[in-house]
C-alpha cells in the first residue's frame, strides 16, 4: 500500500485501485471472505497490526482533535477548561507511559475484558488527537475574528461559518504542522511492543530471538525501519499532493 502511495508517476486511477484491491484483501482476510476463516483480533500480528493501529488512529484523531480545538476556542469557560487540561495533561506525559496505563491499569478499573490491542488504540487515538488539536486552535486562532463576524452577518449559521469560511483556511494553515503529528503517529506504533502487542517491530524482535536469524539481527532492524519509512514518505507525499490540489 505504501508503494501504491507514494508513486507519484503512476496516474490516480491506478493508485486508487491499488489501495482498493490493498484493502480488498486485507479486509477479506480479516473476515474470511472468499478464502476461508476469519482472522480474529487475537491472531493479528506483524505489519497487519502495524497497519490497522496507524490507520485507526490517524482517522478517529481528526474528528476528536477538531472537537477539543473547538471546545478550547468555545465561549464555555468549563469546557475550553476541561478541553485544555486533558490536552495538556496527555502532551505532557510521555506516550510510552500512556501505552503502559491503558495496557495495566484502565482494564482494572474496567473490570477487564479488554484487549491489549484496544487499549494501544485507544492511547494512541488520544495522544495523537491532543497533538493534532493545538495546530488546529492555533491555526483556528490565526484567521481573522472579523471574519467570523462577517459570515455571520451574512445571515450564516456558525456551523457553515466555520466549514465554508473559516476551516479551508485553517485547513492550509495547519497542514504543515497537521502532516508532522500525521508521520509521528506512523512512527509511534511502534512503542506498542513493549505492552506486548505484536506489531511489525515485535515481529522483529521475535525473528532474531531465534538462533537462526540472530546473526542478522542488523538486517532484521534495517528492514523494520525501511518500512517505517517507507510509510511516513507515502503519507508526506500523499499529504502534500493533496494540500496542492487544494489549494
Amino acid at each position: 500500500m505504501a508503494v501504491a502511495l507514494g508513486a507519484g508517476r503512476l496516474p490516480a486511477r491506478v493508485r486508487l485501485a491499488l489501495i482498493a484491491l490493498a484493502l480488498a484483501v486485507t479486509l477479506g482476510a480479516l473476515a474470511g471472505m472468499p478464502w476461508g476463516a476469519a482472522i480474529g483480533p487475537l491472531r493479528w500480528g506483524g505489519l497487519l497490526v502495524t497497519l490497522i493501529l496507524a490507520i485507526s488512529a490517524l482517522v478517529a484523531a481528526v474528528p476528536l482533535a477538531f472537537g477539543l480545538a473547538l471546545l478550547r476556542r468555545s465561549g464555555s469557560h468549563g469546557g475550553s477548561l476541561a478541553a485544555a487540561a486533558l490536552i495538556e495533561a496527555v502532551r505532557g506525559v510521555p506516550l510510552v507511559t500512556q501505552l503502559l496505563f491503558a495496557s495495566f491499569v484502565l482494564p482494572l478499573l474496567l473490570g477487564g475484558g479488554v484487549s491489549k490491542f484496544s487499549m494501544a488504540l485507544a492511547a494512541l487515538t488520544l495522544h495523537t488527537a491532543c497533538l493534532l488539536a493545538e495546530v488546529l486552535r492555533g491555526a483556528l486562532q490565526a484567521i481573522p475574528a472579523g471574519q467570523m463576524m462577517a459570515a455571520r452577518a451574512l445571515g450564516m449559521r456558525p456551523a457553515v461559518a466555520y466549514w465554508t469560511v473559516i476551516w479551508p483556511q485553517a485547513r492550509r494553515i495547519a497542514a504543515p504542522a497537521a502532516l508532522g503529528v500525521f508521520v509521528g503517529a506512523v512512527k509511534d506504533t511502534s512503542l506498542v511492543s513493549i505492552i506486548g502487542v505484536f506489531d511489525v517491530l515485535g515481529a522483529a524482535k521475535s525473528v532474531v530471538a531465534g538462533t537462526d536469524w540472530r546473526p542478522y539481527h542488523v538486517e532484521v532492524y534495517l528492514a523494520v525501519a525501511l518500512l517505517y519509512f517507507a510509510a511516513s514518505l507515502a503519507l508526506s507525499r500523499v499529504a502534500r499532493a493533496m494540500e496542492g490540489r487544494r489549494g
